[in-house]
């Protein structure tokens, strides 16, 4: 066959063709990539609604998307907010619930709706006790990765969980990890709800030991401030964790008695709050 009759060929021969086809290659593979990487802020912004990589691991980043969000309350009560999360849990939650009793002490525990419908006596227990019930989401999903509508679900669902055995526990909520968005944000805020953080957490001391690690906690705790701890381990689901509490229970003796040494008194975060003014 002439070349005449391949127009399209180059009339270098063969080696041309082959260099042309490299060519070729090589430029779709470049826009490609090009492509690939023009989309891959909408690809992480599907992942992360708050914005790329918006994870919120400290208080000021939780405070710029979440304003309204509390971390401690200005008060001249001389009170400590206690919280746990992930609960009820069989293993933990009673041991806890003993402790807080022989200190006089009452608290907050943000439960995980799932947690709460397995475990309806250990919901029972807490509010017969004194203690508050709020929202820690139906699942222990991480709402920064989520779509607002699956946020909004979470959230009104552990909210219905919580209040079946607190009705008076829906208003406050715990975003799991402290990860939130402006997704979440807005979403918290449309449902009514407001989200509390913490000022300190007891198991950031556990490589210390349970004694060190309640002591150093509770000796750095101030009036206002918002503790957070744990008395849940397991959670099933998207996100499932399975967490030996024993380090916990064990350090909180230490923890209330270096709050009773000084004077202060550990009260479910709702308490703290109506005393004071939330920041």
């Amino acid at each position: 066959m002439s070349q005449a009759q391949h127009p399209g060929r180059s009339h270098e021969g063969p080696r041309a063709d082959a260099f042309s086809a490299v060519s070729r290659r090589s430029v779709l593979t470049g826009v490609a990539g090009l492509c690939a990487l023009l989309a891959w802020p909408r690809v992480d912004e599907a992942l992360h609604p708050g914005g790329p990589g918006h994870e919120t691991d400290s208080p000021a980043l939780r405070r710029d998307v979440d304003p309204h969000g509390i971390t401690r309350v200005r008060t001249s009560r001389p009170w400590v907010a206690l919280t746990f999360d992930d609960g009820p849990d069989p293993r933990w939650t009673p041991g806890v619930l003993d402790v807080l009793r022989a200190y006089g002490c009452r608290a907050t525990f943000f439960a995980v709706g799932s947690n709460v419908e397995a475990h309806p006596d250990l919901a029972r227990r807490i509010v017969a006790e004194g203690h508050r019930l709020s929202n820690h989401t139906h699942d222990h999903l991480w709402l920064d990765r989520i779509e607002a509508a699956a946020v909004a679900d979470q959230l009104t669902r552990g909210r219905a969980a919580v209040m079946a055995h607190d009705p008076a526990g829906g208003e406050l909520v715990r975003p799991p990890r402290g990860w939130t968005s402006r997704t979440v944000a807005r979403c918290t805020s449309d449902l009514g709800l407001r989200s509390v953080f913490w000022t300190a957490c007891l198991e950031s001391a556990l490589h210390d030991g349970p004694f060190a690690a309640g002591t150093e906690v509770g000796e750095g705790l101030r009036a206002g401030d918002v503790l957070l701890a744990h008395d849940g381990g397991r959670v099933v689901g998207a996100n499932p964790q399975d967490i030996d509490r024993s380090g916990t229970l064990a350090a909180l003796p230490s923890l209330l008695e270096s709050l009773r040494r000084r004077g202060l008194l550990g009260v479910p975060v709702q308490d703290l709050v109506a005393a004071g003014t939330p920041h």
